[in-house]
């Protein structure tokens, strides 16, 4: 799919993945995403522009895969298909990640004939109390689940595609999310089980695969609100629990700036925004971090750019340079922060090898 390993500057390639963002236009307004405080320009990504990335990105090995999502709802895009398609004529895997509030079995069909490798569908609220956080009313949680159902169902007998079902858990909501506290995401171990397990047989009762809900369910009893879980339901479909952060609010807050730390940005991921704008990494979603853009720099020249390596040699040195980034790696206490960055190093240099 990409070239072999080749290195520019302290940057090797291929990354793990590109991020390209189609829109940053959404139908979700959820409480714990930022994008309703998301101050840049809205629009959808040029076609032209699209295939000139995907092209450099097959030429040259940037990335071992490329994911359509940065902020925004991809199957808003216009020319999806044919995104996806173009990607697989050269090669590129790609992956979709969706809310699945426009997702329907006839639309997974055509993003499959299309070439699509991946999709990550962000479920996230599993029952009816916080489907409220997703700030949608053109859809009901009934209505919801009986589609990703339906979507669930169809890539199980649609082998050629793979499919990931996240799900959040707030274990520390009164600490971290200032939002809807009478609303819970799983909140402790007992219910995120309960929710994997309804979920898990909500998809495999009554189909072929029903007799491999015991081993699923073996997976579900291992997991923990507090940490990452992987369940694996079938060869090409699995669930995906990760904590719900401070994201949506933690660059309106007053923040003790990191100086010291670690993040993977730009080494293992970075972002094309729908104007072309760089991005350091996949969560910077208002663009504080694009000092190019692809209409006047190729992306080998983006990386190769001395801000850019500076950014990365001083996390390898676990020295924070960009003001974004120490906003990012900081908190709201010196004790926080500490902690924080601590952390960073802890888990992205040891703890998430083993995991």
């Amino acid at each position: 799919m990409v070239r072999e390993n080749k290195k520019i500057g302290v940057i090797a390639l291929p990354v793990e993945r590109l991020h390209i963002e189609l829109t940053s236009f959404c139908n979700f307004s959820c409480e714990f995403c930022p994008d309703s405080r998301m101050q840049r320009k809205r629009g959808f990504m040029d076609f032209d522009m699209l295939k000139d990335i995907l092209s450099e990105v097959k030429e040259e090995g940037i990335a071992k895969s490329v994911f359509f999502h940065v902020m925004g709802e991809p199957l808003l895009y216009p020319k999806l298909f044919d995104a996806i398609s173009y990607a697989k004529g050269k090669d590129i895997s790609t992956c979709v990640t969706t809310n699945g509030g426009l997702l329907t079995t006839e639309y997974l069909n055509n993003m499959v004939q299309a070439g699509l490798s991946t999709i990550i569908l962000s479920l996230q609220t599993p029952d009816k109390d916080s489907f409220r956080l997703r700030g949608v009313n053109s859809i009901s949680f009934d209505e919801y689940s009986e589609r990703i159902k339906a979507i669930a169902q169809e890539v199980i007998k649609n082998r050629s595609i793979n499919l990931r079902i996240d799900f959040l858990s707030s274990p520390l909501r009164r600490l971290i999310i200032p939002i809807a506290k009478e609303v819970s995401i799983s909140d402790t171990s007992a219910k995120l089980r309960a929710h994997l397990k309804l979920w898990a047989e909500k998809i495999l009762k009554n189909t072929p695969l029903e007799n491999c809900l015991p081993d699923v369910v073996k997976q579900i009893k291992k997991a923990k609100s507090f940490k990452e879980n992987s369940i694996l339901i079938t060869d090409n479909l699995s669930f995906h629990t990760r904590i719900v952060g401070d994201w949506a609010t933690h660059f309106n807050n007053k923040i003790v700036k990191a100086r010291f730390g670690y993040c993977p940005g730009i080494q293992e991921n970075f972002g094309i925004l729908w104007d072309g704008g760089y991005t350091f990494c996949c969560t910077d979603f208002d663009g504080r971090t694009s000092t190019h853009n692809y209409k006047d720099t190729p992306i080998k020249d983006y990386l190769s750019h001395e801000m850019v390596q500076g950014i990365v040699k001083g996390f390898n040195r676990f020295k924070v340079i960009h003001p974004y980034c120490r906003q990012c790696l900081g908190d709201r206490s010196i004790l926080n922060t500490f902690v924080k960055q601590i952390g960073s190093i802890v888990y992205f240099k040891w703890f998430r090898k083993y995991e």
